[in-house]
């Protein structure tokens, strides 16, 4: 009998403790939702700087020459921008993101993504394509004076 009483009382312990640790999630994932542009600040903060030093030392000639780096180039300088992230952010950020986020896949495929869109949205990239475009749409005035 004494065994069954202690078996209630584990159980009941164990309970308590589950419905603790749930409720602590809970609230956890209310204050992230609540402060979600407090989190999107900083994160948004380490993902400028970092894409700055890659842009710079990786890519900045690529926006220059109003070209695309081969796709595993680019695939390898997206890697380097992840990894840039993570150190800039440090463990603990990292581990508190991840939670954010729920994987660190997903936290990853974010970051790839926002690299991405702001590659292609590289406004010198833009402009040099533009610059380039004009340059051969534009007739030399000799090759105007033959036709006419």
């Amino acid at each position: 009998m004494d065994w069954l009483i202690l078996l209630i009382a584990v159980c009941f312990i164990l309970t308590a403790l589950k419905f603790y640790k749930d409720s602590e999630q809970i609230k956890s994932n209310r204050e992230t939702i609540i402060n979600y542009a407090f989190y999107k600040a900083i994160l948004d903060s380490f993902v400028e700087r970092a894409y700055e030093v890659i842009h710079k030392d990786k890519l900045f000639i690529y926006s220059l020459e109003a070209t695309r780096p081969k796709d595993e180039e680019f695939n390898e300088v997206t890697k380097e921008f992840l990894q840039l992230v993570e150190k800039l952010m440090g463990p603990r950020l990292v581990k508190i993101y991840v939670e954010v986020y729920g994987s660190r896949d997903t936290f990853l495929f974010n970051l790839a993504e926002y690299f991405n869109s702001k590659y292609e949205n590289d406004e010198i990239r833009k402009t040099s394509m533009d610059n380039m475009m004009n340059q051969e749409l534009e007739v030399p005035e000799d090759k105007q004076n033959v036709t006419t």
